[in-house]
């Protein structure tokens, strides 16, 4: 599998990570009153800050918390007489500081191959601790789109849903921050001759608030 950092996520290409760093800041409030005209501001700043780190000062719910792996060179197969479609498993991993939600948002098929014989395509996840899990439909009766997508959210990078979760001290032993996906489905009827249908999947990911 080819791997590459990326800044957008998608379908079917190489490896992608998602991911850039901010800031944000927050101080206790001060009255200005009885003849004072002037008011000092502290500033602290925070430069180069990693998304990595839980205690990172960027915004709760900002994208610039989504740091992301994921496999996007994906296949779906079947083999001739058979109606049963199947892949192989694939995975995606959350490198942030904040849980990050994941649910496919968009499908669109990319070549112009009759897929009439489609009955269903969907793709799911699990997520790698205790099962959990999502799905949605790609294609129904030879129709491609989106349609009971459901979201899986993945912990931080140490392991944590909720901000109250203890902490991992050890990153090799984090499970529920990833996830596997693969493709099923069914033909209407076997085929006799091989097609190679081509699509394209958007996944969308979404920073957990701890605030």
């Amino acid at each position: 599998m080819n791997k590459k950092l990326l800044g957008t996520l998608l379908g079917m290409g190489t490896l992608a990570t998602l991911g850039l760093g901010g800031t944000t800041a927050h101080a206790a409030e001060s009255t200005i009153n009885n003849g004072t005209n002037t008011g000092d501001v502290q500033i602290n700043g925070t430069l180069g800050q990693s998304n990595t780190d839980p205690e990172a000062p960027i915004n709760e719910g900002s994208d610039q918390w989504i740091n992301v792996t994921l496999d996007t060179a994906t296949i779906f197969y079947n083999t001739a007489g058979s109606t049963t479609i199947e892949s192989p498993t694939y995975a995606i991993t959350n490198n942030s500081g904040r849980p990050v939600s994941v649910i496919a948002s968009k499908i669109t098929k990319t070549n112009e191959v009759d897929v009439s014989a489609i009955s269903s395509l969907a793709v799911n996840l699990t997520r790698n601790d205790n099962g959990a899990s999502s799905t949605a439909s790609l294609v129904s009766a030879g129709t491609t789109g989106v349609t009971g997508a459901t979201s899986l959210v993945l912990a931080n990078n140490v392991g944590q849903v909720a901000k109250t979760d203890t902490a991992a001290t050890d990153s090799s032993t984090v499970k529920n921050n990833a996830a596997t996906f693969k493709y099923d489905g069914t033909l209407s009827s076997a085929l006799t001759d091989k097609i190679a249908p081509t699509f394209t999947m958007t996944l969308t990911f979404a920073a957990q608030s701890w605030s």
